[in-house]
C-alpha cells in the first residue's frame, strides 16, 4: 500500500505492508523521471516483499494527482483516491497534539489504503475531459461575470442611482449605449434632450434605442441624487466595467459553442436532450459532472456523487425531524441540477406531478424545498434510465404507473 503526498515539486512516499507495518519512505520529484524513480523503486520492494499487487493512493490535490494518475495508467498501476477531510481526522484523532507533516499525511494515506477507505477513480478522456474542463471554465466565466456586473452596477448608482428605474437590464443595447456616451446625471442634465439623444446615438451606430425610455432618463436626471465630484474616473470605471462584461459574455458564447459541439459526439447526448423540458446545457452540465454515465450501476450512484440524499441526523434523545441533503458530493452537479429542476417544474409533467404530490400526501407532506430536493433525485433517475436503457424519453409513461 502506497501512500503519497503530493506537493508543487514533491512527492512524499510511505509504503506500508498488508499488517499496517511501514516497509518503506522516500521522496522524490515531481517531473517525469521522479515518476520512474517512483515506479522503479515500488517494483524493487515489490520483488523483495513477494507482494502480490502495488496499490498506489493519493489525495485529489489540485492538478498534480492528474498528472501522476495519468502517468500510471499509462504503465497499468492501479491507484485509488482518499478523502483529505478523512486523512486530517484520522490524523487528528490518532496524534493529540496535532502535529501535521508530509509523511504523516502520507502514512495515513497508505493506511487508509489498507483499511478500504477509498474512492474508485477513472479519469476522463475525450469529450468527457473536454466536458469536465470546458464546464468548469464556464461556470468561472460565469462568476466573473456576476462580479463583473456587480462593479458596474456600484459604480452606476453612484453617478445616476434612479437610471435601474427606467433600465433594468444595465447590458441591454439602450443601456449600454447610455452607459458609454457617459451616464452621470449631473452631466445629462446640462444637456437638452435633443443633445442627449444625439449623444447616445453617435456611441448606438446601428442599433435601435428605447427612445422613450431616454427620455424618462432625460427627466429623471433633472432631480437625480447622483454626484458631481469624481465623475471623469466614475465614468472610466463605467466604461471598463462594461468592456469586461461584454467580454466575459463573448467568451461564454464561444466556450458554450465548443462545448455542445463535444456533447454531440457522445453516446447519451440524444437521450438525456428527450427528456421533456431538459435544456442542452443542463443535459451538457449533468454529464460534464458525472462522466460516462454506464460508469454507474443505478440512479442511486448518481444521487450519491451529487450528495443529494437525504441525511438524518440523531443522537440520543436528540433527533432532528427534517432530513436535509448530506451535501458530501459534487457542489457544481447539485447546482446545475437545481436550476435545471425549477425549469422542469413548469415544463415537464411527470416532474410537476410529483412535486406537487409530495406537498399534498397526507403522510409527512415536504415543504417547496424539500419537494425540489426529491424532484432533483428524481431528474437523475431519469437521466440514468434513459442512458442505461438506450430509451427515448417517454413524457406519458408516469401516467401509466400507479
Amino acid at each position: 500500500m502506497v501512500g503519497v503526498d503530493l506537493g508543487l515539486d514533491n512527492l512524499v512516499v510511505v509504503v506500508l505492508n498488508m499488517k499496517g507495518e511501514r516497509v518503506d519512505r522516500f521522496k522524490t520529484e515531481h517531473s517525469h523521471g521522479g515518476y520512474e524513480y517512483l515506479v522503479a523503486r515500488l517494483k524493487r520492494l515489490a520483488l523483495s516483499q513477494q507482494a502480490r499487487e502495488v496499490l498506489v493512493g493519493m489525495e485529489p490535490t489540485n492538478y498534480y494527482w492528474k498528472q501522476l494518475a495519468t502517468y500510471l495508467n499509462q504503465l497499468h498501476l492501479p491507484f485509488r483516491l482518499v478523502n483529505p477531510f478523512t486523512v486530517n481526522r484520522r490524523r487528528e484523532g490518532d496524534q493529540l497534539d496535532k502535529a501535521k507533516d508530509d509523511w504523516r499525511d502520507a502514512f495515513k494515506i497508505a493506511d487508509l489504503l489498507r483499511t478500504g477507505i477509498f474512492t474508485e477513480t477513472q479519469l476522463r478522456c475525450g469529450a468527457y475531459a473536454e466536458l469536465q474542463i470546458g464546464y468548469a471554465t464556464y461556470w468561472r466565466l460565469r462568476q466573473d461575470r456576476g462580479r463583473q456586473l456587480a462593479l458596474l452596477t456600484n459604480s452606476l448608482r453612484q453617478v445616476f442611482p434612479e437610471m435601474q428605474q427606467v433600465l433594468k437590464d444595465l447590458t441591454g443595447q439602450t443601456a449600454q449605449a447610455v452607459i458609454r456616451s457617459g451616464p452621470a446625471a449631473a452631466r445629462i442634465r446640462n444637456l437638452a434632450w435633443p443633445e442627449f439623444l444625439t449623444q447616445v446615438r453617435q456611441v448606438a451606430t446601428g442599433q435601435r434605442l428605447a427612445v422613450s425610455q431616454l427620455h424618462r432618463l432625460h427627466s429623471l436626471a433633472q432631480t437625480s441624487i447622483g454626484l458631481t465630484d469624481g465623475l471623469e474616473s466614475l465614468c472610466f470605471d463605467l466604461n471598463f466595467s462594461l468592456s469586461g462584461l461584454t467580454l466575459l459574455d463573448q467568451q461564454t458564447a464561444d466556450l458554450t459553442t465548443r462545448l455542445r459541439q463535444h456533447f454531440q459526439t457522445l453516446p447519451e447526448a440524444p437521450y438525456l436532450c428527450s427528456i421533456e423540458g431538459l435544456s442542452e446545457l443542463s443535459a451538457l452540465g449533468i454529464l460534464a459532472e458525472t462522466g460516462p454515465l454506464a460508469n454507474y450501476t443505478s440512479g442511486k450512484d448518481l444521487i450519491k456523487l451529487a450528495g443529494t440524499q437525504p441525511t438524518p441526523k440523531s443522537s440520543g434523545r436528540a433527533q432532528r425531524t427534517r432530513t436535509p441533503f448530506s451535501k458530501q458530493g459534487r457542489s457544481r452537479l447539485r447546482l446545475v441540477l437545481f436550476w435545471a429542476t425549477l425549469r422542469l417544474l413548469s415544463r415537464n409533467a411527470a416532474i410537476a406531478h410529483h412535486y406537487q404530490r409530495l406537498q399534498r400526501r397526507s403522510q409527512q407532506p415536504l415543504t417547496k424545498m424539500q419537494a425540489i430536493g426529491a424532484c432533483m433525485n428524481k431528474l437523475l433517475w431519469y437521466v440514468w434510465h434513459v442512458s442505461h436503457t438506450h430509451e427515448m424519453y417517454d413524457p406519458e409513461r408516469w401516467r401509466l404507473t400507479p
